[in-house]
């Protein structure tokens, strides 16, 4: 009885081998995990084996909990290989996750599975507009949004100055605040060379971005120090102030003695310079030694922007006492 049991075996062992019936089934992937940019293609590749040898009907991709990306992969396989290929086109974040490549012979199915990570270059974008104008001892605030994946930390963000070449020049002043992700800054108790132009740089592994700004700080710039006059005869002193005309119209320039500092001063004239200065001039005639002294410029805007005064011009009257 025994015996007939074990021809009985052996033969469809023989039958098995000489009719080609399935012995096994192997599914490998060359990579597990695969990394993509969003726009571009990726393709996974996995070897498919067997006996008999699997054909590409017998070999199906699926997505992990999810609709494979309509219109834009392709499956092939080639025979010489046993390469069965998933190509995905202009990918989207949405195409990350797992995929498994599956093949069933005979009743016997295996399975492996890949992972894709769709890398998205960081962007940033203005939250605040391009323009901030604030007056002297205001304060201003830059925000942006940022995005990618994965998305950009405290750690990738850097604000910066551009300097006289347009290089930006990391900000060090301990009067600049962040919030915790870095995404605001704010610029406190700003002074005229605060002015200029400002740069977000988000910089990771997966790329780069950069979104700019522009602060106007309306003031007095400047004034001459010294101004030297004759008796009898006239003397110009100058100062300077910042405007910005898109936004706030011209300042009000007037001139005061510092002895006299509630009194303003007439004979001064304002012209305005293409690099946004509001320059004005004092005329003094006919000196006299009461003149002698020292005197201030205060700059007045509209009601969002305080009043800001720079001094001392200092006059000196020359010429013959009688």
């Amino acid at each position: 009885m025994k015996a007939c049991k074990y021809i009985l075996i052996a033969s469809v062992l023989l039958a098995s081998l000489f009719h080609g019936v399935h012995t096994d089934l192997f599914v490998t992937a060359n990579t597990y995990e695969l990394i993509g940019f969003v726009g571009n293609a990726v393709t996974m590749y996995a070897t498919v084996r067997g006996n008999p040898r699997p054909t590409a009907n017998d070999i199906t991709w699926v997505k992990m909990n999810d609709n494979m990306p309509e219109g834009r992969y392709v499956i092939t396989y080639d025979t010489a290989t046993n390469e069965s290929r998933l190509r995905i086109t202009d990918l989207a974040y949405s195409d990350e996750g797992d995929y498994y490549c599956q093949a069933s012979v005979n009743g016997l199915s295996k399975t492996v599975k890949m992972s894709l990570r769709v890398v998205v270059e960081p962007k940033v974008e203005r939250v605040s507009g391009l323009f901030n104008t604030k007056g002297v001892g205001q304060a201003a605030t830059f925000s942006v949004s940022v995005s990618g994946n994965p998305v950009p930390t405290a750690e990738n963000i850097t604000w910066a100055k551009l300097d006289e070449r347009s290089l930006p020049i990391p900000l060090e002043d301990s009067r600049i605040t962040y919030n915790a992700d870095k995404t605001e800054m704010v610029f406190s108790d700003l002074v005229i060379d605060d002015e200029g132009w400002y740069k977000c740089l988000v910089i990771t592994d997966e790329g780069r971005a950069e979104e700019e700004f522009v602060l106007y700080v309306l003031g007095m710039r400047s004034i001459e120090s010294e101004a030297v006059g004759v008796v009898s005869n006239s003397v110009n002193m100058t100062c300077v102030a910042t405007y910005f005309n898109m936004l706030n119209g011209y300042p009000t320039i007037t001139w005061y003695r510092v002895d006299d500092p509630t009194t303003p001063l007439s004979g001064s004239t304002i012209t305005r310079s293409i690099t946004e200065h509001a320059i004005s001039t004092l005329t003094l005639t006919d000196l006299s030694w009461s003149d002698d002294g020292d005197y201030f410029c205060t700059a007045t805007y509209t009601s969002s922007y305080p009043e800001h005064s720079l001094g001392n011009a200092t006059l000196t009257v020359r010429g013959t006492h009688v």
